[in-house]
C-alpha cells in the first residue's frame, strides 16, 4: 500500500509540475499581450470580463491573471472597476483547463500525454527562443496527462484497500470538504490541479461526486491566496483587487453551497449520463459562469465595497513624518 502512496504523489507531482511549466510558459509568451489588453479597456463589462476569460484560458491560471493584474492597478492603468469584471472573466477561464482534464477518460488521452515527446523533441531541436517555449508549453501538456494516468493507475489499486477508501468515502461534511480544498489549493496554488485530481477520484468510485463539488467549491476561495500574498505590503488598491477576488468566490460559495447540500445527489443522478468527468468539469464551470452573471450587474457595489473596507493610507502616514 506505501509503493501505491508514494507512486500516487509521484504522478501528483508531475501534474503540478506540467501545470506550472504550462502556465509559466505561456506567460512568457503572452503576458505582455495580455498587459496591453488590460490597458485599452473602457468600463465596458462584457469586454473587460471577456479579456479575464481570455487570458485565464491562455495562461492557465486565474492567479497569474490577478497577479499581473495587481500591477496594472498599482500603476493606476486599471480601475478597481476593471479589475472587478477582469477578475470574474478570469474565473470562467480557468474551467478551460478543468475541462481538458477530463478528456483524460476519453481514448485521445494517450495523444495529449504523446505531446510530452514532441515537446521535448521540439525543445531540443529548435533554436529560436519562441519555438523552444512552444516545444515547453507541448511538453507541460503531456506531463500533465502522464501525472492524471499514475494518479489513476496507482488510485485504482488503492481502491482495493478499504481504509484508504473509506477515508474518502466518509469525509461527507461540506463545511470539512469546502476546507480541504480552500488548504490544498492554497498550498499547490492551482485550483485547476485540485478539480483534476479530485475529478480522477471520483471517476475510480474513491470520492462521491457531491464531494468533488464542495473542494472544488473550496479551491476557488483558495485559489485567491497567490493575490492575497502578492497585494501584502502593496498599496491600497493591490490590497481591494485581492479582497474583491475572494469576496467573488466566496460569494460563489454562499450561493451554490445551500443547493448542492439540497440538490447535488438528485442533479448528479440526473445528469448521470454525461459520465462522472464531465459532471466534475462542468461543475468547476457552472460555478464561476453563474456567479459572475449574478455579481456582474454589482460590479460599481463591490468595487466601492473594497474601497470602504480598504480606505487610503493618509500621506502623512505613508511618509512616516510622525502627523497623528
Amino acid at each position: 500500500m506505501t509503493a501505491y502512496i508514494l507512486r500516487l504523489f509521484s504522478g501528483i507531482g508531475a501534474f503540478l509540475i506540467g501545470m506550472r511549466l504550462i502556465s509559466s510558459s505561456l506567460t512568457g509568451i503572452a503576458g505582455g499581450k495580455i498587459e496591453e489588453l488590460f490597458k485599452k479597456l473602457g468600463n465596458n463589462k462584457l469586454a473587460a470580463v471577456g479579456v479575464g476569460v481570455g487570458s485565464a484560458a491562455v495562461l492557465q491560471s486565474s492567479s497569474a491573471t490577478t497577479v499581473i493584474l495587481l500591477g496594472l492597478v498599482n500603476a493606476g492603468i486599471v480601475s478597481l472597476f476593471q479589475a472587478t469584471c477582469i477578475i470574474m472573466g478570469a474565473n470562467i477561464g480557468t474551467t478551460v483547463t478543468a475541462l481538458i482534464i477530463s478528456f483524460n477518460s476519453l481514448p485521445i488521452a494517450e495523444i495529449f500525454a504523446f505531446t510530452a515527446f514532441i515537446g521535448a523533441m521540439i525543445f531540443m531541436a529548435a533554436k529560436k527562443e519562441k519555438i523552444k517555449t512552444a516545444g515547453w508549453v507541448l511538453a507541460a501538456l503531456g506531463l500533465i496527462f502522464i501525472g492524471l494516468d499514475v494518479i489513476r493507475a496507482n488510485a485504482l489499486s488503492l481502491k482495493e484497500s478499504t481504509t484508504f477508501v473509506s477515508l474518502f468515502q466518509n469525509l461527507s461534511s461540506p463545511l470539512l470538504l469546502i476546507m480541504i480544498g480552500v488548504v490544498f489549493t492554497s498550498v499547490i496554488q492551482s485550483s485547476s490541479a485540485v478539480t483534476g485530481i479530485v475529478l480522477t477520484l471520483a471517476q475510480l468510485g474513491i470520492m462521491p461526486v457531491t464531494g468533488t463539488f464542495y473542494v472544488i467549491m473550496g479551491s476557488n476561495v483558495g485559489s485567491c491566496a497567490t493575490a492575497m500574498l502578492a497585494a501584502m505590503g502593496g498599496s491600497a488598491n493591490m490590497k481591494r483587487t485581492a479582497l474583491i477576488h475572494l469576496a467573488f468566490n466566496m460569494i460563489g460559495v454562499l450561493i451554490f453551497l445551500p443547493f448542492v447540500v439540497a440538490f447535488g445527489e438528485k442533479t448528479v443522478e440526473a445528469l448521470s449520463f454525461f459520465g462522472v468527468a464531465s459532471l466534475v468539469a462542468y461543475f468547476h464551470i457552472v460555478f464561476n459562469l453563474v456567479t459572475t452573471l449574478i455579481l456582474l450587474p454589482f460590479v460599481k457595489a463591490i468595487a466601492d465595497f473594497s474601497e470602504s473596507v480598504i480606505p487610503d493610507v493618509p500621506r502623512a502616514k505613508r511618509t512616516g513624518n510622525g502627523v497623528r
